[in-house]
């Protein structure tokens, strides 16, 4: 559907790269709702700082691959050179949406990369959870990269209701969603956390 907006521009890779990107915002997400939680209930030895510098390696090896497929994709169509494919890439790392495409850039694989190479970042919760948010925005500015310069008829980027209300709403649907889930089933299951405080400890 993405691709159906740019007319004429075709990418065998664009399906996996918008895949990984999801992939990768999931994880960031899960380690924003895991640090939040590990602080809300007082979970710090359920979710330990080794459970959390896992998810912290899986975060960036997720984030070096969404770069490797980045690449691959833009290696391809720098290659051929082909007008009906780099007015797409071209169109949008030139102008006025540079700063977009650079900020995109930055957010999703040079700040977290260069931020949670360390073990150190992985396991303290405040600057995983700063590089998960930097991640998270990143990948959103990717989003409307990807959708708003086919549709905008030629201006610069413009961030107003649409977007933001859009977002918001979304972001509204699932926390409120969590919230119910909450409420009405346990959150913590027993046999879960003795297993989890028994390995904790070995």
């Amino acid at each position: 559907l993405m691709m159906s907006l740019a007319h004429k521009w075709v990418s065998n890779l664009f399906g996996a790269f918008y895949f990984m990107g999801s992939f990768l915002a999931a994880l960031m997400a899960l380690a924003v709702i895991a640090i939040a939680v590990r602080r809300r209930m007082g979970l710090a030895s359920l979710i330990s700082s080794k459970q959390l510098h896992d998810l912290g390696k899986l975060s960036f090896g997720f984030t070096v691959f969404w770069a490797y497929l980045m690449w691959a994709q833009y290696l391809v169509i720098w290659y051929g050179n082909l007008p009906e494919e780099t007015y797409f890439i071209f169109y949008r790392l030139i102008g006025p949406w540079k700063p977009i495409g650079v900020a995109v850039f930055l957010m999703v694989f040079v700040i977290p990369f260069v931020g949670l190479l360390g073990v150190k970042p992985k396991q303290h919760p405040p600057t995983f959870l700063l590089f998960a948010l930097v991640s998270l925005t990143g990948i959103w500015l990717e989003r409307y990269l990807e959708i708003v310069p086919s549709i905008n008829g030629g201006a610069g980027p413009a961030l107003g209701l649409p977007e933001l209300g859009v977002t918001a709403l979304f972001g509204g649907l699932f926390l409120l969603s969590l919230g119910w889930f909450a409420a009405r089933y346990p959150m913590l299951s027993p046999r879960l956390a003795a297993d989890t405080l028994e390995r904790e400890h070995h």
